[in-house]
């Protein structure tokens, strides 16, 4: 088996939905809450797992614009049956600005309530951000069909997440005695 990055497995997804170009899986991963991908993970991606027979161009070398199409292969369909099969990785939670609260609760409360605006500031963001996606709008209907709803499902969990983060800040600014909310 082909040892494949977490980025290679689901540049593999996007193409077993349709063959796609770089653009166009940096579109869609765009529109995708849960996993970015950069220019710079992307095209070595795709070289790399065209180089390990996993996909394929589709035609000719690219049009005019120098934009390549891609299609996985059978080993790649494989191997992406692999990895969603496979244990995923826990869930990491790393987040700074949850340490900074935890010591400015006690050492300095100006400083808890900039931190607890900012987190509203960036969970509002990203709900809007959330609210804005329409999950499957370039798919055909039988693409639709066969997702049986769960791209939908996926963006209400990503405003729902950003709903309890933003009313967890109402709780904190309540036990921190912040005057000022919003």
């Amino acid at each position: 088996m082909v040892n494949q990055t977490p980025t290679g497995n689901t540049i593999l997804g996007y193409l077993a939905l349709h063959p796609r170009s770089g653009y166009e899986i940096r579109r869609a991963a765009a529109r995708t809450p849960f996993w970015g991908l950069s220019d710079g993970q992307l095209y070595p991606q795709l070289r790399r797992l065209a180089l390990d027979g996993l996909i394929a161009p589709v035609g000719v070398e690219g049009d005019a614009r120098g934009k390549q199409v891609w299609r996985i292969l059978d080993a790649g369909q494989r191997v992406l049956r692999l990895w969603l099969r496979a244990p995923s990785q826990p869930v990491a939670t790393r987040d700074e600005n949850m340490v900074k609260l935890m010591f400015a609760a006690r050492v300095d409360k100006v400083a808890a309530a900039a931190l607890i605006a900012e987190r509203r500031r960036h969970f509002t963001s990203f709900r809007e951000h959330l609210a804005s996606l329409s999950p499957g709008e370039t798919w055909s209907e039988e693409e639709r069909r066969s997702a049986a709803g769960i791209p939908d499902l996926l963006k209400d969990y990503g405003v729902e997440y950003c709903d309890l983060n933003l009313a967890w800040c109402d709780r904190l600014e309540d036990a921190l005695g912040v005057e000022e909310k919003r």
